[in-house]
């Protein structure tokens, strides 16, 4: 601001005149926002659109999905993102707040899949053989004991099931800003919660609210949005174990993930969907921004790309699934029409 009032007074004293659009350029960048389990596809995805030397490279935010949401629902405008990454579909409650804030027709764009695995230290730490039921009664907020629902009595893995280490239960994990944390509930708590005879015999509009609210009692650690730094602190701690995107866990050697109802997450188990937690990734794009930011609809044409999210496209060395080719070609078809 400071530079455009000095600009101004100089203009001022040579007589001189500053239109408003000199004032306040129109953004030439691309502005995408949203969720950390996409941030290094996304940035993939920039920096080839900059090579093209087109347009600028876009600028890429890890806000977690939550998070990019709020921003990208604010309005229409420079001020505000075009494009926000997400790791679950946009909720009905983020449909209305981009209502509410004139943001008109939000195109939604499959990209591919992600698993979400759990991890701990390869060294030193032990096996895990995990199931979902494990999860739900390790993580859940309040569970039925005795035919009670109560707080989560469970402070070992080893009391939930002998076959599990005699350790206690210190889970790191993503905010609640975060769409794997919404995958997590989704997949594993959720499910698991409301397939208990317990909670089936309890009133249905009991039986949500209690099937979504994880611990607070320091069993389960918010890690926040950055992938390195949960994965540091999984690495430092043999008792942890940490909830995070496979993309993330790449060939880090400190670290193995645990099979889940007896499948290895691996590339093979992922792309074959036979391991159990996987999840669809989007991008969600402003109608209204593709006239106002130039290269925005060539961006997600790039981006849907057969090269970037086809079998052995670019994306898959980050960690994207391809869709099953009827649904990747829906999009591709879309992105074609914009």
């Amino acid at each position: 601001m400071r530079s455009v009032r000095s600009l101004c007074t100089i203009a001022a004293l040579f007589g001189l005149s500053i239109s408003p659009a000199a004032e306040a350029a129109p953004r030439q960048e691309i502005r995408i926002v949203g969720s950390s389990t996409m941030f290094n596809i996304t940035s993939e995805v920039a920096e080839q659109f900059g090579i093209r030397k087109q347009h600028p490279s876009p600028v890429v935010e890890s806000t977690g999905t939550g998070g990019g949401f709020k921003q990208f629902c604010q309005g229409i405008g420079d001020s505000t993102p075009d494009i926000v990454t997400a790791s679950r579909p946009m909720t009905d409650a983020e449909k209305d707040l981009c209502a509410r804030n004139d943001v008109g027709t939000v195109l939604e764009f499959p990209v591919g899949q992600g698993g979400l695995v759990i991890i701990n230290a390869r060294e030193k730490g032990p096996l895990f053989n995990l199931t979902r039921d494990h999860l739900w009664k390790a993580l859940a907020a309040r569970l039925p004991v005795q035919g009670k629902i109560q707080a989560n009595p469970y402070h070992t893995w080893h009391e939930i099931d002998p076959i599990l280490p005699d350790l206690p239960i210190l889970v790191y994990g993503p905010p609640p800003t975060s769409g794997t944390r919404d995958a997590l509930i989704g997949m594993v708590i959720e499910p698991s919660c409301l397939a208990n005879d317990s909670i089936q015999s309890m009133p249905e509009a009991d039986r949500l609210p209690l099937c979504m609210k994880l611990r607070e009692d320091g069993a389960y650690v918010d890690a926040g949005e950055n992938d390195d730094t949960l994965l540091r602190r999984t690495s430092a701690n043999p008792k942890a174990v940490a909830v995070i995107g496979f993309h993330a866990l790449g060939d880090d050697p400190t670290l193995k993930a645990a099979p889940i109802e007896g499948v290895q997450p691996s590339a093979v188990s992922l792309m074959s969907n036979s391991y159990p937690l996987m999840r669809d990734l989007y991008v969600y794009v402003k109608k209204d921004h593709l006239p106002r930011v130039p290269g925005l609809a060539d961006f997600i044409r790039l981006y849907l790309s057969e090269d970037m999210i086809g079998p052995g496209g670019r994306l898959q060395d980050d960690g994207l699934v391809p869709l099953p080719a009827k649904q990747r070609q829906d999009s591709q078809k879309a992105a074609e029409n914009l």
